[in-house]
């Protein structure tokens, strides 16, 4: 059995012992703080109270604003108690990032009674497991010192965990596969392996909010993961779910040109509950690429010159505030409803047939092309890992999407490629996502600026290696002559 975090750790002046009888009472003890060791046993503190008066006052400023985000990463409720309002103005105005910590709490005089009860309602969770193993698989970059309590906290009935980290998407977030050793349980001491997330705190409560609002009720029960706890620290969370084990990436089934079932299996039946509710209302009168952008799947302002300049190699230096002026010159309809947001190879997990989101950080009511537009582009785009990534020019991939990408394959759907050539999968998954794109639209020229637009969004990074700058540079090049086509110019 798991033992309750139930102490007090109390700094500043001393609590009543009419207080410490109301948090007894509720089954916690009291115990002071020193302010040398303020960390001292945190792992069986639910709750910190820091009691101001006049001589402790400048002594707890100071503490706070060094250790008060520890308290947080480790799930302790911070309660700042002031005598008078003078008092509290004046700690308010020096500890205002402390205040804005999550599990934070500012009082004026709090009788003993309502202290005392914050407290006991707070669920600080399972005592931490300060002595988990923590070993992340394949010699990747191991978790950060400040992270680790996260995962003591989420995973405190474990031993040992292993993170096999599932890459992909540029947003920061580290997603990993955790495979467990339980030794308090009478179960058994190898559960079926979780999902987790860490990211910043904010991204974290904005994707559980999705989670909640936008999967629960619209996607299949065994389509999605299903969310057991989020673990809230000062900076980053930890979003904690189960995980389709046994499965692999969309993006590894893709390279083997069999990722055919899995994409019909994504947009009918995992996505299908999303895309259905955009039939609920007429089509929407306006510009797709306006949309997309108020949706934030594009940011002109963040293209990166690097790729502006490129085009202008190619003769098509059109900026980026320039082709969305155009794209906005289109009468067009498309239907709305909610999408993914950054659909691609491998936030998507198969197994026996079935595709399984791991990752709804980016939901939002946008296009429904956008998210088959997203997915296209990135299997197209994306540098296949088995590839030398130091290798900046690719002339047999260009050709390829030069046949794929080029304005009459947007008509109707482009033809198969030649036998066994190396980029015949890339055709495949290209030809048949495309074939849904078109079929999807509400005007003819709906995919293809939905296209236009992902291929923009892709130049707002640079970070990556030589054939990744190469193939977002070439998508720009791309996506001008796709926008040219549309506003009927010519582009060579």
């Amino acid at each position: 059995m798991i033992d309750a975090r139930n102490e007090v750790l109390w700094f500043g002046a001393p609590p009543t012992p009419a207080t410490k009888r109301e948090f007894e009472q509720r089954g916690h003890t009291i115990r002071m703080g020193d302010a040398c060791r303020p960390l001292d046993r945190i792992q069986q503190v639910s709750s910190v109270v820091a009691f101001f008066d006049d001589r402790s006052e400048a002594e707890l400023c100071r503490l706070l604003r060094s250790i008060a985000r520890r308290f947080v990463d480790f799930g302790v409720r911070l309660e700042i108690v002031a005598p008078d309002d003078a008092t509290l103005g004046r700690v308010q105005t020096q500890l205002q990032s402390v205040i804005a910590l999550p599990g934070t709490g500012v009082r004026t005089s709090p009788d003993a009674a309502t202290l005392a009860e914050g407290a006991a309602r707070h669920d600080a969770g399972e005592i931490p497991r300060s002595d988990l193993k923590i070993t992340v698989a394949g010699n990747r970059e191991p978790i950060r010192k400040l992270d680790e309590v996260l995962f003591q906290r989420a995973f405190a009935r474990c031993s040992e965990i292993t993170l096999v980290e599932l890459t992909g998407g540029r947003s920061g977030a580290r997603v990993f596969a955790v495979h467990m050793t339980v030794d308090r349980s009478d179960a058994g001491i190898w559960p079926q392996p979780a999902f987790a997330k860490l990211d910043g705190k904010h991204k974290i409560d904005r994707e559980y909010a999705n989670y909640r609002e936008y999967a629960a009720r619209f996607i299949p029960f065994g389509l999605r993961p299903n969310v057991d706890c989020v673990i809230t620290g000062s900076e980053r969370s930890l979003l904690v779910g189960d995980f389709v084990d046994r499965s692999e990436s969309l993006w590894d089934l893709a390279r083997r040109n069999v990722a055919s079932n899995a994409i019909t299996a994504l947009v009918d039946e995992t996505l299908g509950g999303w895309r259905d509710q955009a039939y609920a209302n007429d089509p929407i009168e306006g510009s797709v690429a306006q949309a997309m952008c108020r949706a934030h799947l594009w940011r002109p302002e963040s293209v990166k010159p690097c790729y502006v300049d490129r085009a202008e190699e190619f003769g098509a230096r059109i900026e980026p505030d320039e082709l969305l002026r155009r794209l906005k010159t289109l009468t067009q309809t498309y239907r709305e409803a909610p999408i993914h947001g950054d659909l691609h190879g491998e936030n998507v997990r198969v197994r026996n047939g079935s595709a399984i989101l791991i990752d709804l950080a980016s939901v939002v009511r946008g296009p429904i092309v956008a998210d088959l537009a997203a997915l296209e582009t990135w299997l197209a785009f994306e540098v296949p890992p088995e590839l030398d990534s130091s290798q900046f020019e690719d002339c047999m991939w260009s050709a390829e999407i030069d046949r794929l990408y080029g304005p009459p394959a947007f008509r109707h759907p482009p033809g198969p490629p030649r036998p066994a050539t190396d980029f015949a999968w890339m055709a495949g998954v290209v030809r048949q996502i495309r074939t849904l794109g078109i079929a999807t639209q509400s005007c003819p020229t709906e995919y293809q600026s939905a296209v236009a637009v992902q291929l923009l969004h892709r130049c707002e990074w640079d970070d990556g290696p030589s054939a990744d700058r190469f193939r977002r540079g070439y998508g720009y090049r791309v996506a001008t002559a796709l926008v040219a086509d549309l506003v009927g110019e010519k582009h060579d």
